[in-house]
Protein backbone atom coordinates (compact mmCIF):
# COMPACT_ATOMS: atom_id res chain seq x y z
CA UNK A 1 0.00 0.00 0.00
CA UNK A 2 1.71 3.18 -1.13
CA UNK A 3 1.61 5.89 1.94
CA UNK A 4 -1.13 7.96 2.51
CA UNK A 5 -1.53 10.23 5.29
CA UNK A 6 -4.61 10.37 7.18
CA UNK A 7 -5.90 11.42 10.49
CA UNK A 8 -9.06 11.25 12.97
CA UNK A 9 -10.64 14.89 13.63
CA UNK A 10 -13.18 14.62 16.20
CA UNK A 11 -15.63 18.30 16.42
CA UNK A 12 -18.80 18.63 18.36
CA UNK A 13 -21.88 20.05 16.47
CA UNK A 14 -25.81 19.80 17.68
CA UNK A 15 -26.99 16.06 19.00
CA UNK A 16 -29.61 15.57 16.59
CA UNK A 17 -27.96 17.80 13.79
CA UNK A 18 -27.97 15.97 10.33
CA UNK A 19 -24.08 15.39 9.53
CA UNK A 20 -23.97 17.15 6.38
CA UNK A 21 -24.69 20.38 8.59
CA UNK A 22 -21.51 20.02 9.78
CA UNK A 23 -18.93 22.43 9.02
CA UNK A 24 -15.47 19.99 8.63
CA UNK A 25 -11.93 21.57 9.17
CA UNK A 26 -10.35 22.62 6.60
CA UNK A 27 -7.48 22.57 4.35
CA UNK A 28 -5.96 19.50 4.13
CA UNK A 29 -2.55 18.83 3.68
CA UNK A 30 -1.87 17.91 0.52
CA UNK A 31 -1.61 14.08 -0.55
CA UNK A 32 -3.78 13.04 2.78
CA UNK A 33 -7.22 10.41 2.28
CA UNK A 34 -10.37 11.73 3.57
CA UNK A 35 -12.79 9.04 4.78
CA UNK A 36 -16.18 9.91 5.66
CA UNK A 37 -19.47 7.94 5.73
CA UNK A 38 -22.20 8.60 3.38
CA UNK A 39 -23.42 11.56 5.83
CA UNK A 40 -20.86 13.82 4.32
CA UNK A 41 -21.40 12.38 0.15
CA UNK A 42 -21.21 15.82 -1.73
CA UNK A 43 -19.55 15.72 -5.43
CA UNK A 44 -18.71 19.11 -4.68
CA UNK A 45 -16.33 18.51 -2.01
CA UNK A 46 -14.87 15.96 -3.57
CA UNK A 47 -14.18 17.97 -6.34
CA UNK A 48 -12.81 20.63 -3.98
CA UNK A 49 -10.09 17.75 -2.40
CA UNK A 50 -9.27 17.15 -5.72
CA UNK A 51 -8.31 20.31 -6.49
CA UNK A 52 -6.20 20.74 -3.72
CA UNK A 53 -4.78 17.27 -4.30
CA UNK A 54 -6.66 15.64 -1.59
CA UNK A 55 -7.33 12.01 -1.80
CA UNK A 56 -11.17 10.82 -0.92
CA UNK A 57 -12.43 7.33 -0.89
CA UNK A 58 -16.12 6.74 -0.08
CA UNK A 59 -19.18 4.32 0.19
CA UNK A 60 -21.05 4.95 -3.48
CA UNK A 61 -24.08 6.66 -3.23
CA UNK A 62 -26.96 4.60 -4.88
CA UNK A 63 -28.52 7.29 -6.65
CA UNK A 64 -25.74 9.05 -7.92
CA UNK A 65 -25.50 9.71 -11.55
CA UNK A 66 -22.76 7.71 -13.44
CA UNK A 67 -20.91 7.53 -16.94
CA UNK A 68 -18.62 4.89 -17.90
CA UNK A 69 -15.44 5.38 -19.60
CA UNK A 70 -16.87 5.97 -23.39
CA UNK A 71 -19.13 9.10 -21.67
CA UNK A 72 -21.86 6.98 -22.04
CA UNK A 73 -24.75 7.27 -18.74
CA UNK A 74 -24.70 3.62 -17.11
CA UNK A 75 -27.51 2.50 -14.66
CA UNK A 76 -25.19 0.90 -11.67
CA UNK A 77 -26.99 -2.16 -11.48
CA UNK A 78 -26.71 -2.70 -15.20
CA UNK A 79 -23.03 -1.81 -15.37
CA UNK A 80 -22.07 -3.89 -12.73
CA UNK A 81 -24.31 -7.50 -14.25
CA UNK A 82 -22.46 -6.78 -17.83
CA UNK A 83 -19.44 -7.85 -16.32
CA UNK A 84 -18.07 -11.00 -16.16
CA UNK A 85 -16.39 -11.18 -12.57
CA UNK A 86 -16.97 -11.00 -8.83
CA UNK A 87 -14.32 -8.17 -8.54
CA UNK A 88 -14.83 -4.82 -10.14
CA UNK A 89 -12.49 -1.72 -11.07
CA UNK A 90 -13.51 0.65 -13.48
CA UNK A 91 -13.55 4.23 -14.54
CA UNK A 92 -16.75 5.97 -14.06
CA UNK A 93 -17.18 9.76 -14.32
CA UNK A 94 -19.74 10.90 -11.44
CA UNK A 95 -22.75 13.55 -11.62
CA UNK A 96 -24.83 15.38 -13.77
CA UNK A 97 -23.41 18.34 -13.90
CA UNK A 98 -19.54 17.41 -12.42
CA UNK A 99 -18.41 14.31 -14.31
CA UNK A 100 -16.09 13.92 -11.15
CA UNK A 101 -13.48 11.05 -12.48
CA UNK A 102 -13.29 7.68 -10.42
CA UNK A 103 -12.89 4.83 -9.70
CA UNK A 104 -15.76 2.61 -9.17
CA UNK A 105 -14.67 -0.62 -7.07
CA UNK A 106 -16.97 -3.12 -6.42
CA UNK A 107 -17.02 -6.84 -4.76
CA UNK A 108 -19.82 -9.44 -4.92
CA UNK A 109 -20.83 -10.40 -1.55
CA UNK A 110 -21.38 -13.81 -0.34
CA UNK A 111 -25.26 -14.96 -0.77
CA UNK A 112 -25.77 -15.17 3.07
CA UNK A 113 -24.11 -11.89 3.50
CA UNK A 114 -26.39 -10.26 0.47
CA UNK A 115 -29.18 -11.95 2.43
CA UNK A 116 -28.36 -10.68 5.70
CA UNK A 117 -27.85 -6.84 4.35
CA UNK A 118 -31.95 -7.01 2.10
CA UNK A 119 -33.35 -8.42 5.65
CA UNK A 120 -31.89 -5.08 7.42
CA UNK A 121 -32.70 -2.91 4.11
CA UNK A 122 -36.56 -4.32 4.76
CA UNK A 123 -37.02 -4.35 8.44
CA UNK A 124 -35.89 -0.24 8.42
CA UNK A 125 -37.70 0.10 5.41
CA UNK A 126 -40.67 -1.28 7.00
CA UNK A 127 -40.01 0.68 10.32
CA UNK A 128 -40.32 3.93 8.16
CA UNK A 129 -43.53 2.74 5.90
CA UNK A 130 -41.93 2.00 2.98
CA UNK A 131 -40.63 -0.58 0.85
CA UNK A 132 -37.46 -1.22 -1.20
CA UNK A 133 -36.93 -1.29 -4.37
CA UNK A 134 -35.80 -4.21 -6.57
CA UNK A 135 -32.96 -2.53 -7.91
CA UNK A 136 -31.86 -1.57 -4.02
CA UNK A 137 -32.44 -5.17 -3.42
CA UNK A 138 -30.08 -6.24 -6.04
CA UNK A 139 -27.50 -3.56 -4.95
CA UNK A 140 -27.44 -5.44 -1.32
CA UNK A 141 -25.17 -8.31 -3.31
CA UNK A 142 -22.84 -5.54 -3.86
CA UNK A 143 -20.11 -3.78 -1.59
CA UNK A 144 -19.04 -0.70 -3.59
CA UNK A 145 -16.57 2.30 -3.09
CA UNK A 146 -15.22 5.32 -5.26
CA UNK A 147 -12.34 6.98 -4.95
CA UNK A 148 -9.80 9.38 -6.66
CA UNK A 149 -6.87 7.36 -5.56
CA UNK A 150 -4.58 5.70 -8.45
CA UNK A 151 -4.69 2.21 -8.70
CA UNK A 152 -0.61 2.50 -8.33
CA UNK A 153 -0.87 3.88 -4.82
CA UNK A 154 -4.28 1.61 -3.52
CA UNK A 155 -5.78 -1.17 -4.92
CA UNK A 156 -8.92 -2.22 -4.63
CA UNK A 157 -8.27 -4.95 -1.65
CA UNK A 158 -6.55 -2.04 0.13
CA UNK A 159 -9.29 0.07 -0.39
CA UNK A 160 -11.74 -2.24 0.92
CA UNK A 161 -9.60 -2.48 4.20
CA UNK A 162 -9.55 1.73 4.28
CA UNK A 163 -13.02 1.57 3.93
CA UNK A 164 -14.11 -0.37 7.36
CA UNK A 165 -11.29 2.25 9.14
CA UNK A 166 -14.08 4.84 9.34
CA UNK A 167 -15.79 2.36 12.17
CA UNK A 168 -12.75 2.85 14.24
CA UNK A 169 -13.65 6.34 15.58
CA UNK A 170 -17.05 4.66 15.67
CA UNK A 171 -15.69 2.57 18.36
CA UNK A 172 -14.11 4.87 20.11
CA UNK A 173 -17.16 6.81 20.78
CA UNK A 174 -18.55 3.61 21.46
CA UNK A 175 -16.04 3.08 24.52
CA UNK A 176 -16.90 6.70 25.87
CA UNK A 177 -20.60 5.93 26.74
CA UNK A 178 -20.42 2.19 27.65
CA UNK A 179 -17.45 2.88 30.20
CA UNK A 180 -17.31 6.54 30.63
CA UNK A 181 -21.23 7.07 30.43
CA UNK A 182 -20.80 10.31 28.52
CA UNK A 183 -24.70 10.01 27.63
CA UNK A 184 -26.03 9.22 30.96
CA UNK A 185 -26.84 11.46 34.10
CA UNK A 186 -29.34 10.93 37.02
CA UNK A 187 -30.16 14.70 37.52
CA UNK A 188 -33.14 16.70 35.39
CA UNK A 189 -31.21 19.99 35.83
CA UNK A 190 -29.93 21.13 32.11
CA UNK A 191 -27.45 22.71 33.93
CA UNK A 192 -25.82 19.50 36.32
CA UNK A 193 -26.07 17.06 33.16
CA UNK A 194 -23.85 19.89 31.26
CA UNK A 195 -21.09 19.74 33.75
CA UNK A 196 -20.86 15.74 33.73
CA UNK A 197 -20.90 15.69 29.73
CA UNK A 198 -17.84 18.55 30.41
CA UNK A 199 -16.71 16.50 33.23
CA UNK A 200 -16.65 13.16 32.01
CA UNK A 201 -15.46 14.12 28.49
CA UNK A 202 -12.02 15.28 30.08
CA UNK A 203 -11.50 12.16 31.71
CA UNK A 204 -12.14 10.20 28.42
CA UNK A 205 -9.46 12.98 27.03
CA UNK A 206 -6.96 12.29 29.89
CA UNK A 207 -7.70 8.49 29.53
CA UNK A 208 -7.35 8.87 25.76
CA UNK A 209 -3.69 10.72 27.15
CA UNK A 210 -2.60 7.40 29.04
CA UNK A 211 -3.68 5.40 25.92
CA UNK A 212 -1.41 7.03 23.70
CA UNK A 213 1.54 6.89 25.39
CA UNK A 214 1.23 3.95 26.45
CA UNK A 215 0.14 1.15 24.08
CA UNK A 216 -0.94 3.07 20.97
CA UNK A 217 2.17 2.10 18.96
CA UNK A 218 0.55 -1.75 19.04
CA UNK A 219 -1.35 -2.35 16.52
CA UNK A 220 -4.03 -5.21 18.49
CA UNK A 221 -4.34 -2.89 21.05
CA UNK A 222 -7.71 -3.23 23.11
CA UNK A 223 -9.56 0.44 23.96
CA UNK A 224 -12.23 -1.54 25.83
CA UNK A 225 -10.26 -3.86 27.78
CA UNK A 226 -7.66 -0.53 28.72
CA UNK A 227 -10.48 1.13 29.39
CA UNK A 228 -11.49 -1.32 32.34
CA UNK A 229 -7.72 -1.36 33.21
CA UNK A 230 -7.72 2.32 33.97
CA UNK A 231 -10.84 2.19 35.45
CA UNK A 232 -9.39 -0.65 38.06
CA UNK A 233 -6.68 1.88 38.93
CA UNK A 234 -9.28 5.15 39.06
CA UNK A 235 -9.07 5.33 42.90
CA UNK A 236 -5.29 4.70 42.78
CA UNK A 237 -4.88 7.83 40.76
CA UNK A 238 -7.25 10.01 42.55
CA UNK A 239 -5.22 9.44 45.69
CA UNK A 240 -1.93 10.16 44.18
CA UNK A 241 -3.91 13.79 42.88
CA UNK A 242 -2.12 15.12 46.24
CA UNK A 243 1.30 14.54 45.10
CA UNK A 244 3.15 15.16 41.86
CA UNK A 245 5.24 12.09 42.79
CA UNK A 246 3.01 10.12 43.76
CA UNK A 247 1.26 10.85 40.40
CA UNK A 248 3.76 10.62 38.26
CA UNK A 249 4.52 6.58 39.87
CA UNK A 250 0.93 5.87 39.89
CA UNK A 251 0.51 6.62 36.01
CA UNK A 252 3.97 4.61 35.13
CA UNK A 253 2.46 1.75 36.73
CA UNK A 254 -1.14 2.07 34.54
CA UNK A 255 1.28 2.47 31.48
CA UNK A 256 3.47 -1.07 32.51
CA UNK A 257 -0.38 -2.73 32.72
CA UNK A 258 -1.85 -1.34 29.35
CA UNK A 259 1.53 -2.19 27.47
CA UNK A 260 1.74 -5.45 29.47
CA UNK A 261 -1.93 -6.74 28.26
CA UNK A 262 -5.08 -5.10 27.14
CA UNK A 263 -4.57 -7.05 23.38
CA UNK A 264 -6.94 -8.03 21.54
CA UNK A 265 -6.73 -11.82 20.63
CA UNK A 266 -6.33 -12.91 16.52
CA UNK A 267 -9.30 -14.16 14.67
CA UNK A 268 -9.53 -16.83 11.86
CA UNK A 269 -13.09 -16.36 10.87
CA UNK A 270 -13.69 -12.50 11.16
CA UNK A 271 -10.58 -10.78 11.41
CA UNK A 272 -9.83 -7.81 13.47
CA UNK A 273 -9.00 -4.66 11.41
CA UNK A 274 -5.90 -4.61 12.67
CA UNK A 275 -5.03 -7.76 10.92
CA UNK A 276 -6.77 -6.67 7.64
CA UNK A 277 -4.36 -3.62 7.53
CA UNK A 278 -1.18 -5.91 8.71
CA UNK A 279 -1.86 -8.39 5.60
CA UNK A 280 -2.47 -5.36 3.06
CA UNK A 281 0.96 -4.10 3.85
Amino acid sequence: MARLWWKHVVQRQEGRASDRAAVLPGPRPVGTLRLADLGYWSLEAFAALEQHKVFWLARLQMQTVGYDATGDRRELLELLETQATDTIELAVALGERQHLAARLLAVRLPQDVAELRRRRLRAAARDKGRQVSATGLALAAWTLCVTNVPTARLTLREALVLGRMRWQIELLFKVWKSQGHVDESRSPKPWRILCEVYAKLLARLIHHGVFLVSLWAYPDRSLTKAAHTVQNHALHLASSFGSLQRLILALAMVKRCLAAGCRMNRRKKYPNTYQLLLDAT
